[in-house]
């Protein structure tokens, strides 16, 4: 009877384990189907930013397990939102992104987070806390040197709502700093939006900065002539047109007012471009023409500062022709307007106000910290100044070294040369490059060297280091070029290569080693041309010829090599 129910729990025991590897294979696809769909829409969404809503809008939530997963879907769901043109003003979402990535600390994400942040508060016309998150967002883009657009975009936003507050400094400044990216970028676009802004702001700042305003924008338009695009023009247009009506020059005012105009495909500004369109066809004396923009202005349901700069032309239009009731309703308009434009102004001087506060508390933290990073700054300089120290006593020390070891090379080749008084030099080992050799042993040294700098191997050894560089090459010295090439070198280098041999007894793989450091050859490329030994042995076999030539430590083979020819060719 056990033996017939021993089957059936062996069943139902491999069901059970069937079924349970079934949903932990199921969870682990979910898991990454979801996490591969948020990669998707995360690449889509500069490019196709409609498809990545779709994707993110088709994910369950409650199906995403972990915190990170969660984060990442919260952070795209915000930005296709925003790239698709979908006003925000909840921020819960948002929020849930940025925890989760200030507590794991990753740059690159708190930026992201951070600008989705501020551009929910500038939606819901909050501009001193957008301000302040794009600023943080700004901060988390410092170390982040391939992710310009995103500082591009945050310059972009801070510097507009500095410059709608009137808060000069601070637009400038941010202006300035997109201009430098947008160079470095070589974003033309970018670089053309940020010159024509600091010329308006400098406009703004009186008459002494028109000619460094006028700098900006014609460098800006020279730039975006080149691109004919109506939402790069427009802007610079405009600000061209405000600069030559305070210049003044009118023909020039009207042109560009003109072309402002022509190139203006957003509402937006469509009042701003009327209002200098009017202004340049009253200073033109064109007052028809002008009453036809400025009017147009008046159906504006705000812009207060706008239609009051509107009615105090048309009142002075009016004053101008003798049109007295008319030039008493217009004022008392524009004094109407005028006063809620100041009104409008005060809540820009809180916001002002508010940004300073904040910078006076950020200072206040700085000072917090000053002495531990004072401390620290004087500990580095006590430090720095002792290894300082301790450098010089070893420099003085290798040069005390290396003379000696000059000294000590001259007094071997004296006793060298005197050793070899009477004699003749050696016949070379291959026969063949014999008649070569004593045609070479006759001319003068400098012809010597220029006949090793001139020869055919030389050149076919450069040419192999060089193509090295970019390929690998099968081409190299065989037998017979390597002993003519020795004997090249021995000559051109003043016979340095007899004299290493007879005074250190160097092998016939260290004695090419010396001639391709005499020939200049990088030493990534040496093992190539010496039975293809690694570079570590090359290095190696360079630290045994040093040893054998007895020269101070920390010496370089090359500077060993150039040395002792400088004093052999005095010695002749």
């Amino acid at each position: 009877m056990q033996d017939k129910q021993q089957p059936a729990i062996m069943k139902k025991q491999t069901i059970f384990f069937s079924l349970i590897s079934a949903l932990l294979l199921a969870a682990c696809t979910n898991k990454t189907a979801y996490s591969t769909m948020l990669a998707q829409a995360d690449s889509l969404l500069t490019s196709q930013p409609d498809s990545a809503l779709r994707i993110l809008q088709s994910i369950p939530t409650e199906d995403l397990k972990t915190e990170a997963d969660i984060a990442y879907h919260a952070l795209l769901l915000t930005q296709a939102r925003d790239k698709n043109y979908i006003a925000q003003t909840d921020d819960s979402l948002i929020r849930i992104a940025v925890q989760y990535y200030d507590a794991h600390k990753q740059a690159e994400m708190q930026a992201r987070a951070y600008y989705c942040w501020g551009s929910i508060y500038r939606n819901k016309h909050d501009d001193s806390q957008a301000i302040s998150k794009f600023n943080i967002a700004l901060s988390h883009t410092k170390n982040l040197p391939k992710h310009a657009d995103i500082r591009s975009i945050l310059y972009s936003n801070l510097g507009y709502l500095y410059y709608i507050h009137d808060i000069k400094p601070e637009a400038i400044e941010t202006y300035r700093e997109a201009e430098l990216l947008a160079e470095s970028e070589k974003d033309t676009i970018s670089l053309c939006y940020a010159l024509s802004q600091q010329g308006m702001l400098l406009i703004e700042e009186g008459e002494q900065h028109y000619p460094k305003a006028k700098e900006l924008l014609l460098k800006a338009l020279s730039i975006g002539e080149t691109f004919s695009d109506s939402t790069v023009l427009g802007p610079i247009y405009h600000s061209l047109g405000t600069l030559y009506k305070h210049i003044p020059n009118p023909q020039q005012a009207l042109q560009y007012a003109r072309l402002n105009y022509i190139n203006l495909n957003d509402s937006l500004f469509a009042y701003r471009a009327f209002l200098l369109l009017g202004n340049a066809y009253f200073i033109n004396q064109q007052y028809d023409s002008a009453k036809i923009f400025l009017q147009k202005i008046l159906k504006a349901e705000k812009y207060y500062d706008t239609k009051a700069d509107a009615y105090m032309l048309l009142a002075e239009i009016a004053r101008l022709k003798g049109d007295i009731q008319t030039f008493a309703h217009m004022e008392r308009n524009r004094a109407t307007y005028q006063d809620s434009a100041r009104a409008n102004s005060q809540k820009h001087t809180i916001l002002s106000t508010l940004i300073t506060h904040e910078k006076n508390h950020n200072k206040k933290l700085i000072t917090r910290y000053s002495y531990f990073r004072h401390s620290i700054f004087i500990t580095i300089i006590v430090t720095s100044l002792f290894f300082f120290i301790f450098l010089r006593r070893k420099k003085k020390q290798y040069q005390v070294e290396k003379q000696e070891w000059k000294d000590r090379l001259l007094k071997e080749i004296a006793q060298s040369n005197h050793s070899k008084e009477g004699s003749v030099k050696q016949i070379a080992d291959n026969e063949r490059f014999q008649e070569e050799k004593d045609k070479l042993s006759y001319r003068e040294p400098i012809d010597m060297e220029k006949n090793y700098k001139t020869s055919a191997l030389y050149g076919k050894v450069s040419r192999i280091a060089k193509s090295l560089a970019s390929v690998e090459t099968k081409e190299n010295l065989n037998e017979e070029e390597w002993s003519l090439f020795i004997n090249l070198t021995d000559d051109g280098w003043s016979g340095i290569i007899t004299y290493l041999n007879e005074s250190y007894n160097l092998s016939i793989e260290e004695i090419q080693i010396c001639c391709l450091y005499l020939a200049q050859v990088p030493v990534i490329h040496m093992g190539h041309f010496v039975k293809g030994q690694s570079r570590s042995t090359i290095q190696n076999r360079s630290k045994n010829i040093l040893q054998k030539m007895h020269a101070p430590k920390g010496y370089l083979l090359k500077d060993a090599l150039f040395s002792l020819a400088e004093q052999l060719k005095k010695s002749k």
